[in-house]
């Protein structure tokens, strides 16, 4: 709970009760985590004392200032916690649920008395009641092994033995940006004396004022710092809520609370942290009887864990759950429409991973309290970003999942490279600098990579981006190419590249202020900086500048040897054939290949409609028949699946995608042509496979055909992966065996399938080769006209038998 401070400041009382509400909120803040951890561990009597403490504290001081339910509440709590501690109650899961309860309660109070000024009426019986019913005389004592009960009066002696005041955090901001704008004085006092060469003894005592700015920096900076426990407080008791709520069991574990970061950057990190837990607990660990079936402990396992890295600060939660499955994400995000098939087929697996930070996209089946709404990861890692933070995934499916925030400790000040390019400066911040070397020096070279350019410096490859042509701006006149530099940038994530600039100016302490948000909104700055030339300089993004170029660094620089197994593996994944799972509007789970989707589309059910006995839907200005008897019935919206042959599109209602899979090498063909081209087993199960040939066919040309067997067909010109996806299916469902143009095998073919009217491969006209040609318009263009429709199955059937001869079978 955040405290709510009243407005006016104009007697003694208005004083006391904003400092009860800021402490009590501190208190209530750590009671949630502590009052979990003592659950988890009953024996800890230092937990206990502690939690006594609190709630003790809370009672005396809303009794001084006359709030009678506060009192009450904390009283009750006390009571409770007291009984434990001298042995005469139970310390048991419903103990804890009764005091987690009390604080719920005393946090909304104090929300409001933040807001009104006055305790609010009410009855707090029912709290109090679910605490108070589990007291028995009867329990069983609880005891800890070798430290003795202590009395409340024994407390005293254990309070802080320092004095403090509260100060207002917006005070307290007021004097860190007092702070700064003497720090950018202290700049530009130290441009004027640099240049107008000053006394020694002036710039000695300059010297003696710009430390004690720093010392006094230095400090109002540390005031500024908290505890990183204070992000993980309450964690805990969302761990414990939300595994009760879904019937899980999961243990929760923290370190490194002790590593400190800066108020402002914990603000903005709090909400992102609680998302990814909840995510964790929601999407990542399994049912018990999943955890069970997969040989695993049936308490899982999350943790968040802290570090200092340098001048950056990570947090990792981790968890021992599911993981991410690439494939079934790329399924979600093209039924959410979020990209077509066509761009899921040429995303690797990082990429892939990487969808669930796209807006919109969810994984969960239906919407609950917890998840489903589709508006998550993406926030998450916008959040991060604002802040000049990252956010990283380490996925290991089947065993967990890992989650990296990376951000820096701090947003006031920050050590900076000042370059120039295109006649202005530019900051680019000191921790993302790995390495500074001249353009034309000896250890750096520079190749022509298609579009781009590729630096080597002493053998290791960088992709190399110009900063003048990412800004869109020429090169300046007076720029000297005897000055370029190359700055080895190493962002937050991905590999390191390359940045080429004018010059290199200086290394400074630079205060960063927020930009504009039109200037934010280009991803190319993370801020604006005011150095000691007196003149506002653009703070880079370094991880921005890829994203504009539309580079890859991971990929562009990689050596030859890595460039040429990631081809060999984006061939291989490109070959192996992709089976979209669907389950029909009947319910039943069925299969079609994924390279004949062109995606799924979303529409609502008044957009279909029924003309000339056929039923057709209406998606925009566009009309496309849909593969149903009759016009589905209901409101609301249903699934399509868009099926493209490259001329024309047919529409296939379902009632939900299931995940993406690889087809099975063993196919149980159908006895004869139509909807059902065969039958695979997927996980054991039985998934009908559509045959898009059949129904492209129904929706062209009118009637299905019966199919012949015979041996050994080469498709040629398939440029567009037609004969692959569309037309091999067939033949080989018919008995033949089908290879492709760039077949290197060896062996002769029975016939050659161009599968266009004209080819540029008319050589092969003269071999003893028999030739079908296949044209993609119905009618023929006059009786010599030999070709075949594409869509008609027995005409070509037919004219493979001619060719090939033999008895059909």
């Amino acid at each position: 709970m955040e405290p709510q401070f009243l407005g006016r400041t104009g007697t003694a009382m208005d004083d006391l009760l904003n400092d009860f509400l800021a402490e009590t909120a501190e208190i209530l803040a750590e009671a949630g985590g502590a009052i979990v951890a003592w659950e988890a561990d009953p024996a800890d009597r230092a937990q206990l004392d502690a939690i006594f403490r609190s709630v003790h504290t809370i009672k005396g001081s809303s009794g001084f200032l006359a709030l009678p339910r506060v009192t009450a509440l904390a009283h009750a709590a006390e009571d409770a916690l007291d009984q434990v501690r001298r042995g005469n109650r139970v310390a048991n899961a419903a103990l804890v649920t009764g005091v987690l309860g009390i604080i719920d309660r005393l946090s909304d109070l104090c929300t409001a008395l933040g807001q009104k000024g006055a305790e609010p009426t009410g009855d707090d019986r029912d709290v109090i009641g679910a605490l108070s019913e589990h007291k028995t005389s009867d329990d069983a004592p609880f005891e800890v092994a070798g430290v003795p009960l202590r009395r409340e009066d024994d407390f005293g002696a254990e309070m802080q033995s320092w004095r403090s005041i509260r100060v207002p955090l917006p005070l307290l901001d007021s004097v860190m940006t007092g702070v700064t704008d003497i720090v950018l004085a202290r700049n530009e006092f130290a441009r004027m004396l640099r240049e107008s060469g000053a006394d020694l003894s002036v710039i000695a005592s300059f010297d003696r004022l710009s430390d004690s700015i720093a010392g006094m920096r230095q400090s109002v900076s540390q005031m500024r710092m908290q505890r990183i426990d204070k992000l993980f407080a309450p964690l805990p008791r969302i761990v414990r809520d939300l595994a009760q709520e879904m019937g899980k069991k999961i243990a929760f574990q923290t370190s490194g609370g002790e590593v400190e970061l800066d108020r402002e950057m914990m603000e903005n990190i709090r909400d992102p942290l609680i998302h990814i837990v909840r995510n964790a607990i929601d999407h990542g660990v399994e049912p018990l009887e999943d955890r069970v079936a997969a040989g695993k402990d049936i308490t899982a396992t999350i943790s968040v864990s802290a570090r200092q890295s340098g001048n950056q600060i990570e947090i990792e939660v981790r968890d021992d759950g599911r993981g991410l499955s690439p494939d079934t994400i790329t399924a979600k995000a093209i039924a959410s429409r979020i990209l077509t098939t066509t761009e899921a087929r040429a995303l690797g697996p990082k990429e892939k991973l990487d969808l669930i930070f796209r807006p919109g996209f969810s994984t969960a089946a239906k919407v609950t309290s917890i998840s489903g709404r589709g508006v998550g990861m993406d926030i998450v890692k916008a959040n991060v970003e604002r802040i000049g933070g990252v956010v990283e995934l380490r996925n290991d499916e089947g065993r967990g999942l890992t989650i990296l925030l990376r951000v820096p400790m701090t947003l006031t000040i920050i050590s900076g490279l000042m370059v120039r390019a295109a006649g202005q400066y530019f900051a680019i911040p000191r921790g993302a600098v790995r390495e500074i070397l001249l353009e034309s020096g000896d250890t750096v070279r520079i190749d022509q990579l298609g579009g781009g350019e590729l630096a080597t410096v002493r053998g290791e490859q960088f992709p190399l981006l110009r900063l003048e042509n990412i800004l869109g701006r020429e090169r300046d006149d007076s720029d000297d190419s005897d000055d370029r530099a190359l700055v080895i940038v190493r962002p937050g994530q991905g590999q390191s590249y390359a940045l080429s600039v004018a010059a290199i100016h200086d290394h400074e302490e630079l205060v960063i202020k927020p930009a504009a948000p039109m200037i934010m909104a280009t991803g190319l700055y993370a801020g604006t900086t005011l150095p000691d030339n007196g003149r506002p300089v653009l703070l880079l993004d370094v991880q921005g500048l890829l994203a504009i170029a539309a580079i890859d660094a991971s990929e562009a620089g990689r050596s030859h040897d890595r460039m040429a197994e990631a081809e060999a593996e984006a061939a291989a994944a490109r070959n192996a054939v992709q089976l979209l799972l669907f389950r029909d509007m009947n319910h039943r789970v069925r299969g079609v290949r994924l390279s004949v989707i062109e995606r799924v589309e979303e529409v609502p059910a008044s957009a279909l409609f029924e003309s000339a006995g056929r039923v057709q839907a209406q998606i925009g200005d566009d009309i496309f028949p849909v593969h149903a008897a009759v016009l589905p019935g209901g409101e609301g919206t249903l699934k399509l699946l868009r099926l493209y042959d490259g001329q024309s599109v047919l529409c296939y209602p379902i009632a939900e995608v299931i995940d993406i899979v690889r087809l099975p090498d063993v196919v149980q063909p159908s006895a004869a042509p139509g909807l059902i081209a065969g039958v695979v087993l997927v996980g054991g199960d039985p998934v009908e496979l559509i045959d898009p040939f059949w129904l492209m066919e129904q929706y062209a040309a009118g009637t299905p055909v019966s199919a012949l067997r015979q041996p050994l067909c080469r498709l040629a010109d398939d440029h567009d992966g037609w004969g692959d996806n569309f037309l091999a299916p067939i033949l080989r469902s018919a008995g033949y065996r089908v290879i492709s143009s760039d077949d290197t095998s060896g062996e002769t073919p029975d016939v050659l399938l161009y599968l266009t009217e004209t080819s540029a491969a008319d050589s092969d006209a003269d071999s003893e080769v028999p030739v079908i040609r296949l044209r993609t318009s119905v009618a023929a263009t006059g009786p010599d006209d030999e070709t075949v429709y594409r869509y008609d199955r027995q005409a070509l059937l037919d004219a493979l038998q001619r060719r090939v001869g033999g008895d059909v079978a």
